[in-house]
């Protein structure tokens, strides 16, 4: 089975989510989560959140992206066009070939415009959980999508390596 690695920016919010709804969804499949800039804990926004789902990610510690992790992957996935531009970046342009945008891993983007493509982060959001977890049902469909491409089911995905050119056009602080 492939190995999929889910980043963000601290490896405390939108990662988590995608990476422990996979393990939910796919528990026989192995998976990774790494932050660009890892934070100290799961937010509690995330917490609360998978609880919701059913999911004890209370033992989560946030983990540093490396080379090393990214080599274990076989398929990277980021939750903002910033985290693409930053990855390669710091560690290596090859990567492109399979790192995708978590938003939409199945077409190919024709701009980055602030905001588009990003994954919300729920960290600092006032509103209830279960309001939270309503804005984030679509993501539990996401990493089943995800699971089927994995296997050589359902869409294709399209790697970063094919819209080169336009993560050269991304601002690296909006994640």
């Amino acid at each position: 089975m492939k190995t999929p690695l889910f980043i963000c920016s601290a490896n405390c919010c939108r990662s988590v989510l995608a990476y422990c709804l996979y393990r939910h969804l796919h528990p026989d499949d192995p998976a990774l989560t790494a932050g660009l800039s890892p934070g100290r804990c799961i937010s509690d926004r995330a917490l609360g959140m998978l609880r919701h789902w059913g999911i004890d990610a209370s033992g989560h510690c946030p983990r540093q992206v490396d080379r090393e992790l990214c080599d274990r992957a076989d398929a990277i996935f980021v939750m903002a066009p910033a985290h693409l531009h930053c990855l390669l970046r710091f560690y290596g342009e090859d990567l492109d070939r399979k790192t995708y945008l978590f938003a939409d891993p199945f077409s190919q983007p024709r701009s980055f415009h602030p905001g588009e493509y990003k994954v919300y982060d729920p960290s600092f959001d006032p509103r209830p959980v279960e309001e939270l977890v309503q804005a984030h049902l679509w993501m539990r469909e996401r990493v089943q999508q995800i699971g089927q491409a994995l296997r050589g089911r359902g869409m294709a995905l399209v790697p970063a390596s094919q819209y080169r050119p336009l993560i050269q056009t991304v601002d690296p602080h909006d994640v």
